[in-house]
C-alpha cells in the first residue's frame, strides 16, 4: 500500500508529540531528518506516494551514505556531517519504521537490521574552580547590558553551576518550581520526566535578589516564570546562549551553557561524589551518559578506589 509522504510525516510527528511526549527540541529535529528521508524515498519512487513495504535496510543504509556524501555548506565551503549527526538520522528513521511497524503500516521493520554508528566520545570542557568565583561576579562587575540584566544573569549563572540543568529546564523553571525553603528545585526533564535537585544558598539567594530587583518573590508570583526579558517575557534560548557564551569568553576564553553543567558534574566527582547520584541530579536515563565525567580526572579515581576498596 502507498502512502503520501507528506500525510504519514505529520501523522508520525504528532505521535511522537502526543503519544510519546518528546519535547519541542526533539520533535523539530525529528521534522528535520524524516523530510530529508522522506525527500530521498520520494526521488526514488518519483512520486509523493511511497510503498513503503518495498524499503528495505539496504534503502536505509543507501540513505545514511547519501548523507554522508552531501554534506552541508558553509563559509568554509562543503563539510561533511558528524558522526553525531549521522547517527541522529538513523535514529529518527528507526523509530519512523517502529511507528508504522507497530500500526501495521508495514509488514516487516527495515530498520532493525542496520547499525548505528559508533561515536568518538569527547571529554566535556569545564570551568576550574578557581575561576568559578571570577565567572559568577561578572555579570554583576561587567554587565552586558543594565544592572538589573547583570543580577539576573548571575543567578542564572549560579542556578546553572547549583543544579547541573540543562538549557531548556532552566528557562522553563516558573517561580512555583522553587522551594526556598527546602531549597529545591522541581524540574521538568526530558521525555517530561520531574525530578527534584538541591540548590544550594548562593543560587537561592541571588534568585531571590534578582526577583526582588524587577519586584516579585517566591512567596507571591507563584506561576510566573523566573527569568524574564525586558518586555517581561520568558528569557528567549538564544538569548541566554550569547549572553553565556560571552561570559565565558571573558573568564577561559571559550565555552557554552552546556560548558556549566560538565562543570556541576566534574565537579562533584572531583569532591567524591557516586556517580548513581550524579545521574540523578543530572536527569540522565543512562548510567553511559553520566560515565563520561569518570574519564575527566583519572585521579579522583584511583583516590576513591583506594579509599574504598579492601585491598586498594
Amino acid at each position: 500500500m502507498k502512502i503520501n509522504h507528506k500525510v504519514i510525516k505529520r501523522e508520525f510527528l504528532s505521535y511522537i508529540k502526543n503519544e510519546r511526549g518528546y519535547s519541542d527540541h526533539t520533535i523539530s529535529s525529528y521534522s528535520i531528518d524524516i523530510s530529508i528521508f522522506l525527500k530521498f524515498c520520494s526521488e526514488i519512487f518519483s512520486d509523493d506516494l511511497i510503498d513503503f513495504n518495498s524499503i528495505n535496510s539496504k534503502t536505509i543504509r543507501k540513505f545514511l551514505a547519501t548523507e554522508i556524501d552531501r554534506g552541508y555548506s558553509n563559509n568554509n565551503g562543503v563539510k561533511s556531517f558528524s558522526t553525531k549527526t549521522l547517527k541522529r538520522r538513523l535514529a529518527t528513521v528507526k523509530s519512523f519504521f517502529n511507528y508504522l511497524y507497530s500500526f501495521e503500516k508495514i509488514n516487516d521493520n527495515p530498520a532493525l537490521h542496520v547499525k548505528t554508528p559508533k561515536i568518538e566520545k569527547k571529554l566535556p570542557n569545564f570551568i576550574s574552580e578557581d575561576l568559578i568565583e571570577e565567572l559568577m561576579n561578572t555579570p554583576v562587575e561587567t554587565p552586558i547590558t543594565s544592572k538589573i540584566d547583570g543580577i539576573r544573569d548571575k543567578a542564572i549563572l549560579e542556578l546553572f553551576y547549583a543544579t547541573g540543568l540543562r538549557l531548556n529546564e532552566l528557562l522553563s523553571l516558573n517561580i512555583c518550581d522553587v522551594d526556598g525553603h527546602e531549597a529545591m528545585v522541581k524540574v521538568m526533564g526530558k521525555g517530561g520526566k520531574e525530578r527534584i535537585v538541591p540548590i544550594g544558598d548562593n543560587a537561592l539567594n541571588c534568585i531571590n535578589k534578582y526577583l526582588e530587583e524587577i519586584g516579585k518573590s517566591l512567596n507571591v508570583n507563584f506561576n510566573d516564570p523566573i527569568f524574564i526579558n525586558k518586555k517581561g517575557k520568558r528569557l528567549p534560548k538564544r538569548t541566554l546562549q550569547e549572553r553565556i557564551r560571552k561570559y565565558l569568553y571573558r573568564v577561559m576564553g571559550n565555552g557554552s551553557v552546556h560548558t556549566l553543567r560538565h562543570t556541576f558534574a566534574t565537579h562533584l566527582m572531583d569532591r567524591g561524589a557516586d556517580i548513581l547520584t550524579i545521574k540523578e541530579l543530572l536527569g540522565h536515563s543512562s548510567l553511559s551518559s553520566t560515565q563520561l565525567y569518570t574519564s575527566i580526572n583519572p585521579e579522583t579515581i584511583k583516590n576513591s578506589y583506594n579509599k574504598s576498596h579492601p585491598r586498594g
